[in-house]
């Protein structure tokens, strides 16, 4: 019965499956490149992976904001686009214009059969040859920058005579931060033609400098009022076999530079083949040329452009190697798992230093910073800053909207890299939250009747530079209390998954006085529930602060994991009291959130009114081990959630049912959307694990199936949410942890995860029956 369930979910999982994401991102940890394989293009390219930098400072050194919206620095997008061209037999064009084989792209295999990398790829045929493209911020670049690689390779029996490539590359430098997947104006920009034939293209956003490698024969740049010869795009995109003319030296201020390299690959006989790159890097100051071509010279290091891209690969299968992958997995379980780790590394922030420049967004407008220099002094702009932003993991990918660094995406995310094997990674995620300039809304107005404690968890999350910060609407701020237990349940997981008790011995007293005694010190004594907050879907406040479950959750478990960690430090009476803690409030879920059948609802004030008080994310209360899998809880949660909840396409959830709980009224969840009725794959897979625990190893199969099955077909990423009627992609990817963000008119949205992901597909295959859980440590 249950492999025929398993069977018929996952034909139907596989004939809703379609390839729709074809934009995928490659990061460093310093800075962001973005291809979209459909065109055949770079498309994006950042000057830092985080979305923000840091608050905007008025005179006196505060927060800047306008009516109730804080004002951040946004992390811009530098290019506009580059691609690639090639002329065979005569004839030159844009290989934009040449179909790719879409099904066929993605990331590079490497270090496995199955083995993932940050590498984007695709593959065209142009006049018998075949061109393969590589596109990727390079792991050993620490610094914000891509490499754009050509492989032509001649598969016939014949050679092929007079075979060139073209480079393309718009960058846009100007004025203005309008966020990093908007493009900057292109005012006031400088190009400069080195004699090894870099261009150097500056303006107020910086320097790019754009580095040919291989035979490269011409270099040219223009503008809207260059002659039609100097147009290196009108010259390729005309056809025929016209050469690029040759610009040197400095060209001159103009708005709206292009520029351009030729690359004569000759002749490339039977069977051979032919390579030529770009490397990429760029500075925020306009006048940091040289150090940037410094940057390039200790990279390229006399390399070809094969030896980069087979350099890259083989960093990225060194990584593959040092993965803790669980036996068993299928061919498209193991792929995208090893992806799922690449993504994660991708999304964690390399970057301690910063140059600033003394204005913001265009000349005459002032910049100020909260940082200091690396040597600890004070730093006059321009100059460069230290910050804390290192070691964050990041909501998402671009293009995906939340490349921020949530709580509960560094936690999730943490607990992965642990469960991977990949320590120190986790280690840094860990450590950014304790180090991370925090506890700044403590007595803030909407916390003042709660007499907020010290606490070194933020609030919501975090700005590039590594700054506790949240986001308004007109009801309020954000205030989620639910990272401090999902914080201690990482470093508990961290220490139990690699044996590193490092970070805990190092920071104990912050974790104990600032985590865990905080957390005991916002449980009500009235309800014997934790304080009301916006929570995992980020309601705000102003009367839309609810009593929720996930928080008190998450309270729960990570109050018991604290528990451990107190003990082991030998703080006895600390074990006593977060054990005693978090019994006591295991209990008050189970009485004051659970229905009469049994069901966790949402949170006690839908409870209270009784109707529309369901909600994927209670699936924790089982995942996370607070009530027997196979007991009364568990089985009418899910049972309520399954004839309440259920999608439509897949075998999944809709988040909760607040888009469907008005019935023309108004209720206590008057926000409800298309993202609450979407398919969450977050609470699928957190759904994977409570059910698996529940003894229902088909239906999590059927989960672990469709969501398998969907990411395989788009590049192993892991999306956002599937449309709950078609099954198609919906809103975010790439995911990487998860978190929540509130955006227009009230809409309430979440982001899935990788980092659960990869623990949930580990974990399906170490047993087929019920995984074990991390058990409550509760006497």
């Amino acid at each position: 019965m249950r492999a025929s369930l398993l069977l018929l979910l996952a034909l139907n999982a596989e004939a809703q499956v379609q390839r729709t994401f074809v934009t995928l991102p490659s990061s460093n940890g310093h800075g962001a490149v973005m291809a979209d394989v459909s065109s055949a293009k770079v498309v994006h390219f950042r000057e830092r992976l985080p979305a923000t930098e840091e608050h905007e400072l008025d005179a006196q050194g505060n927060d800047l904001f306008v009516g109730n919206q804080p004002q951040v620095v946004k992390t811009r997008d530098l290019l506009f686009d580059a691609y690639l061209g090639l002329r065979v037999a005569g004839q030159q064009r844009w290989l934009s214009t040449v179909p790719a084989d879409v099904p066929a792209s993605g990331y590079e295999t490497a270090g496995a059969p199955r083995g993932g990398s940050g590498m984007v790829t695709w593959k065209q045929q142009v006049s018998g040859l075949e061109v393969t493209t590589w596109v990727f911020a390079p792991r050993t670049l620490p610094h914000a920058g891509f490499v754009l690689a050509l492989r032509v390779k001649n598969p016939g029996a014949a050679a092929v005579t007079g075979v060139s490539a073209f480079s393309l590359h718009n960058f846009r430098l100007g004025y203005g931060r309008p966020g990093p997947m908007t493009k900057l104006a292109a005012n006031g920009e400088t190009v400069v033609v080195g004699p090894g034939r870099d261009i150097l293209e500056r303006a107020f956003a910086g320097v790019v400098v754009s580095r040919p490698l291989g035979p490269v024969a011409h270099a040219v740049a223009w503008n809207g009022a260059s002659p039609a010869g100097q147009n290196g795009f009108q010259l390729v995109q005309g056809g025929g076999a016209t050469d690029f003319p040759d610009s040197t030296g400095d060209l001159g201020v103009a708005d709206d530079w292009a520029s351009a390299f030729q690359f004569d690959l000759g002749t490339i006989a039977a069977g051979a083949e032919a390579w030529a790159a770009l490397t990429v890097a760029h500075h925020a100051d306009p006048f940091g040329g040289p150090q940037v071509q410094a940057w390039l010279d200790a990279y390229v290091a006399g390399r070809t452009p094969k030896q980069l891209v087979d350099d890259e690969r083989a960093g990225w299968s060194q990584f593959q190697q040092s993965l803790t992958v669980p036996a068993g997995l299928s061919a498209d379980e193991e792929a995208v798992f090893r992806q799922s780790a690449v993504m994660l590394a991708m999304a964690q922030v390399r970057e301690r230093e910063a140059f600033l420049r003394e204005w913001l967004a265009s000349d005459g407008q002032p910049r100020k910073t909260r940082f200091r220099s690396p040597d600890g002094g004070t730093v006059t702009l321009p100059g460069t800053i230290s910050h804390r932003g290192a070691g964050a993991v990041l909501a998402s990918l671009p293009p995906g909207e939340w490349t921020y660094a949530w709580v509960r995406d560094g936690a999730y995310s943490a607990a992965a890299l642990s469960r991977l094997g990949l320590t120190a990674e986790a280690r840094e995620a860990l450590r950014f939250i304790l180090d991370a300039e925090s506890g700044r809304f403590g007595q803030w107005n909407e916390l003042k009747p709660y007499a907020f404690p010290p606490y070194v968890v933020s609030l919501t999350r975090y700005t590039g530079f590594g700054v506790e910060e949240t986001d308004f609407n007109a009801f309020g701020p954000n205030l989620e209390l639910d990272g401090f237990g999902l914080v201690l349940w990482a470093l508990r997981e961290h220490e139990r998954r690699t044996g590193d008790f490092s970070l805990t011995d190092a920071k104990w007293t912050v974790i104990s006085t600032r985590i865990a005694d905080a957390l005991v010190a916002l449980i009500d004594p009235v309800t014997g529930l934790v304080r009301k907050d916006s929570s995992i879907w980020e309601t705000h406040w102003l009367g839309r602060e609810r009593s929720w479950a996930y928080t008190n959750i998450t309270a729960v478990r990570g109050l018991c994991d604290a528990a451990v960690l107190a003990e082991r430090k030998g703080d006895a009476t600390r074990a006593t009291q977060y054990r005693a803690a978090g019994n006591a409030l295991r209990k008050a879920i189970a009485t004051r959130l659970v229905d009469a059948t049994g069901v966790v609802a949402s949170n006690l004030e839908e409870l209270e009114s009784g109707a529309g008080y369901l909600d994927a994310a209670a699936l924790d209360a089982i995942a996370m081990g607070l009530f027997a899998p196979d007991g009364r809880i568990a089985r009418a949660t899910l049972a309520a959630f399954d004839q309440k909840l259920r999608a439509t396409a897949g075998p999944g959830w809709s988040r909760n049912d607040d888009r469907s709980d008005h019935s023309g009224k108004t209720d206590l969840s008057p926000w409800g959307s298309e993202y609450d009725s979407a398919e969450w794959v977050f609470t699928d897979l957190r759904g994977a694990i409570a059910l698996r625990r529940n003894g229902n190893p088909a239906r999590a199969d059927a989960l672990l199936t469709w969501i398998t099955s969907q990411s395989a077909a788009n590049a192993q990423v892991i999306p956002e949410t599937f449309d709950e009627q078609s099954g198609a992609w919906k809103f975010n990817a790439p995911m990487i942890g998860f978190g929540a963000r509130l955006t227009r008119a009230g809409t309430t949205v979440a982001r899935a995860t990788v980092g659960r992901a990869t623990a949930e597909w580990g974990r399906r295959r170490r047993s087929r029956a019920v995984a074990a859980a991390p058990r409550l440590q509760m006497g």
